[in-house]
C-alpha cells in the first residue's frame, strides 16, 4: 500500500518511501504493426507494447535488479480507441492486464500514464486516434504541404531547408515544434476550450438530453471514457497505485497574446511563456491558419544556433506555398478559426486579413481549463476503480518548467485529492545538443551561460528544488515524483559504457563516457533533493539504428545492441544490455523510519550515505537500503557502518537489503555503506 503524508510517500508502516522507477516503454507510443499503412488506423494494434508476455519475466527481473520498484506504464488513447469513437480494443486491454499481473509477481508497483506528445502520430507525435483529427475536419495527408505538422513519416514533402537538402534526414528533437503548428495547436485548443473559442462547433454525439455537444465536450468525454474503460478492466490488481491525467498537456493557442506575433503568452515578458520553441520553419499562429487555407506565407527558418539564441533571428526566410493544398478536408467548412471570426479572406484581394489578434488572450489555462478537466477525470477514474487496499493516486504530469508556456496551477487537495506532483525535468542543453559538458552549460530559464561543474550542479539542483517546492506550495504539500528524466545515449563523439566479461571478472569499457557522467549527474541532482522519480525510459526493442523506435529518440537505458553476450548462468547476466548502468543501478534507501536528510550515493568513491531524524513515530520495522550486486557481488565486499542501533544484511539473488534498526536514544541516525 502506498499513501501520502506531509509531502512524502509512505508505506503501510508509516515509513517514508523513496520511489525509484522507469518509464515503460519508449516504443509503446506506436503500434506493433508499424509496417502497415500509416493512415490505416482501424487495423492498428498495440498488443505486445512494451513487449510480449513471453518475454516479460526477463525484462521485469532486469528492471527489479536495477532497484526500480515503480513503473510509469505508457498507454495511449489511440491504443485503446483507435478503431472509432466508443470502439475499444479489448484485446489490447486484456494484454495490458496480463503484463501488469506479471509485474506484480516481481513486486513492481504501477502508475498508468496516458501518454501523448504533440497530440497524435499524425501531428508528429503520439496519443490521440486519427478519428479525432478527422472529426474536426482535418485532412492529414495535406499537413506537410501546409506546414501544419512535421512528421517523420512524411518528412521531405515540406518546405524547410532541412527537407530540401540532400538526404532529407529527420532532424533530432524537431518533433516538439509541432506544439506550435496549426494541427496540434488547434486540437489542444478545442480539447481544453472549444466551448469558449469555437462555440459554433457542435458535433453529432448527442448528450443525455439528445442534443448535439460542443467539440470540447466530445473530445474530453471520449478521452476520459477510454481511460476509464482501461482502468475498470484492471480492477483487482493491487500493484496499481495511480494514474496520470495526461502527459505534458499543451495549451494550444490558449492565452496567446497576439497570434500575428507568435505564441507569447499574455502577461509573460520572459521565460518559456514569452516565446515558442523554434527549430525549422516557425510560422506564427496566424500564418499557420493562413497556410492551412492554402495562402502562401513568408516564414522564418530557424536552427538551434547563434542566429536564434543570440540575435533572435531566423537563419533564412522561406516562401511556403501550399500550391492549392489545404489542411482541411473537402467535407468540412474550412478553417475553424476563420469560422469563429478570427480572420477572413479579403473579397477584393483574396488575401487573408486578421480581425481578432487577441482572440485567445487573457485566459488562465491551469485554473480555467486544466483543473475542471482534471477534477472530472479523477472523479471518473475513482468511480470505476475498486481496490481493498490502495487509494488511487492522481499524477499531475506537467512539462519541464523551462519548456512550459503556462504557469503552474494552484491545485488544492479539496479540488484534486490524492494528487501527486509528477512534473518532468531534463538537462535541456544535454537533451537537445546530445552532448554533456561538465564545464559548460546554459541556464534554460534565462538563457545565460554557466561555467564550471559546481555551478552547473547547483543550477540543476535548484531547478529540481523549484519543482519540489511547487508540490508543497501549490498542491497543499503533495509529494513530488519526477515523472520523466533521463539522458540521450546517442551523444556526439561518444560511446556508451558497457559491460565486458573477461575470464576472471566483469569490467567496464569507457568508464569515463559522457553517458555515464551525464546519468550520474542527473541522479546526483535528484538525490540532493531527496526526490522520487521514474527515468525515461526502458525500450525492450531498442537498437542503435532505430533508437527508441520513435522520432529518432535514443534515451533507453537498455539496448539489445549493447549486450556483450553473457551466459544466463553468469551472475552479471541480468545487467547485460544496460547502458551506463553503474550510474543508475546504485545503492539507495527505499524505506526510511524517519524524515530523510541525506539519501545519496557517491559513484566515484563507491560510498552510500543515509542520514535521517526521528519523526515521532515508533516503528516495528527497520529502514531498508537496496544495494545492487552490480556494485557489490559478495557480502564480504560491503562495509557497513552505523551511528547507533543495529543492522543486518539480507541476500537476494540480484541485490542485498541492508536493514537498520535505530536506537531511540538519538534523534539523528546515519548509515554508511562502502561498496568498492
Amino acid at each position: 500500500m502506498l499513501t501520502t503524508k506531509n509531502g512524502e510517500f509512505v508505506d503501510e508502516h508509516g515509513r517514508v518511501v523513496n520511489l525509484r522507477g522507469i518509464n515503460l516503454g519508449g516504443s509503446s507510443k506506436i503500434p506493433t504493426n508499424t509496417t502497415t499503412n500509416w493512415l490505416d488506423a482501424k487495423t492498428t494494434t498495440f498488443v505486445n507494447r512494451p513487449f510480449p508476455i513471453s518475454e516479460a519475466s526477463l525484462h521485469f527481473e532486469r528492471i527489479r535488479a536495477c532497484g526500480f520498484t515503480l513503473i510509469r506504464f505508457i498507454v495511449t488513447w489511440e491504443a485503446i480507441e483507435h478503431e472509432g469513437p466508443g470502439i475499444y480494443d479489448h484485446e489490447y486491454i486484456k494484454y495490458v492486464r496480463a503484463i501488469l499481473e506479471k509485474a506484480n509477481e516481481y513486486n513492481i508497483q504501477i502508475y498508468i500514464d496516458p501518454h501523448q506528445d504533440v497530440w497524435s502520430r499524425w501531428t508528429g507525435g503520439d496519443g490521440a486516434p486519427l478519428w479525432t483529427l478527422e472529426k474536426v475536419g482535418f485532412d492529414v495527408t495535406n499537413f506537410p504541404f501546409c506546414e501544419a505538422a512535421i512528421c517523420q513519416e512524411t518528412f521531405g514533402q515540406g518546405h524547410s531547408t532541412a527537407e530540401r537538402r540532400k538526404g532529407k534526414t529527420f532532424p533530432k528533437m524537431i518533433w516538439p515544434t509541432n506544439y506550435f503548428k496549426l494541427a496540434t495547436a488547434t486540437m489542444f485548443t478545442l480539447f481544453w476550450a472549444g466551448e469558449r473559442f469555437a462555440p459554433h462547433f457542435m458535433v453529432d454525439d448527442v448528450d443525455s438530453s439528445g442534443k448535439k455537444v460542443n467539440i470540447q465536450s466530445y473530445l474530453q468525454r471520449h478521452y476520459i471514457n477510454a481511460m476509464a474503460e482501461l482502468l475498470k478492466h484492471l480492477n483487482g490488481l493491487e500493484n496499481i497505485v495511480g494514474i496520470g491525467t495526461m502527459n505534458e498537456p499543451s495549451a494550444g493557442y490558449i492565452n496567446v497574446a497576439d497570434i500575428s506575433k507568435g505564441y507569447g503568452q499574455s502577461g509573460a515578458s520572459s521565460g518559456a511563456g514569452s516565446k515558442e520553441l523554434k527549430y525549422g520553419l516557425a510560422p506564427t499562429p496566424f500564418q499557420g491558419m493562413c497556410l492551412g487555407e492554402g495562402h502562401a506565407q513568408l516564414v522564418g527558418d530557424f536552427s538551434n544556433g547563434f542566429m536564434q539564441h543570440v540575435l533572435g533571428k531566423p537563419d533564412s526566410w522561406v516562401t511556403v506555398d501550399p500550391m492549392g493544398k489545404k489542411a482541411w478536408n473537402s467535407d468540412s467548412n474550412g478553417c475553424i478559426w476563420k469560422q469563429a471570426g478570427v480572420w477572413q479572406t479579403n473579397p477584393q484581394t483574396s488575401q487573408p486579413v486578421l480581425l481578432l489578434p487577441e482572440y485567445f488572450a487573457n485566459v488562465d489555462f491551469g485554473r480555467e481549463c486544466y483543473l475542471p478537466f482534471a477534477k472530472e477525470y479523477a472523479d471518473t477514474m475513482r468511480s470505476v476503480w475498486k481496490s481493498k487496499t490502495q487509494e488511487l493516486l492522481i499524477f499531475v504530469e506537467l512539462p519541464p518548467l523551462e519548456f512550459s508556456t503556462t504557469p503552474f496551477p494552484e491545485i488544492s487537495s479539496s479540488t484534486l485529492p490524492g494528487a501527486i506532483n509528477a512534473t518532468h525535468w531534463y538537462d535541456g542543453v544535454t537533451l537537445f545538443t546530445r552532448s554533456f559538458k561538465s564545464y559548460f552549460s546554459v541556464n534554460t530559464q534565462n538563457h545565460r551561460p554557466v561555467f564550471g561543474y559546481k555551478k552547473i550542479l547547483k543550477m540543476h539542483v535548484s531547478q529540481l528544488g523549484e519543482i519540489k517546492q511547487l508540490g508543497n506550495e501549490k498542491m497543499d504539500k503533495a509529494p513530488t515524483l519526477i515523472g520523466e528524466t533521463g539522458i540521450p545515449y546517442d551523444m556526439i563523439e561518444s560511446t556508451t559504457s558497457k559491460l565486458i566479461r573477461t575470464s576472471k571478472s566483469i569490467t567496464f569499457r569507457d568508464t569515463s563516457s559522457q553517458q555515464l557522467a551525464a546519468m550520474n549527474h542527473t541522479m546526483t541532482c535528484l538525490e540532493k533533493n531527496l526526490l522520487s522519480f521514474t527515468l525515461w525510459n526502458y525500450t525492450s526493442d531498442h537498437s542503435d539504428r532505430d533508437g527508441d523506435i520513435w522520432n529518432g529518440e535514443n534515451l533507453s537505458v537498455y539496448s539489445e545492441d549493447h549486450k556483450c553476450g553473457l551466459d544466463k548462468t553468469d551472475s552479471y547476466y541480468i545487467y547485460d544490455g544496460l547502458r551506463a548502468a553503474r550510474a543508475f543501478v546504485r545503492p539507495y534507501a527505499q524505506y526510511i523510519t524517519g524524515m530523510p536528510i541525506v539519501n545519496e550515493f557517491d559513484m566515484a568513491k563507491g560510498k552510500f550515505r543515509l542520514v535521517y531524524k526521528l519523526n515521532g513515530i515508533k516503528y516495528d520495522v527497520p529502514s531498508e537500503i537496496f544495494v545492487p550486486k552490480l556494485w557489490c557481488s559478495k557480502k564480504a565486499d560491503m562495509k557497513v557502518s552505523v551511528s547507533d542501533g543495529k543492522y543486518e544484511v539480507e541476500d537476494d539473488d540480484r541485490w542485498y537489503v541492508v536493514k537498520y534498526w535505530h536506537s531511540m536514544a538519538s534523534v539523528e541516525h546515519t548509515v554508511e555503506i562502502k561498496v568498492i
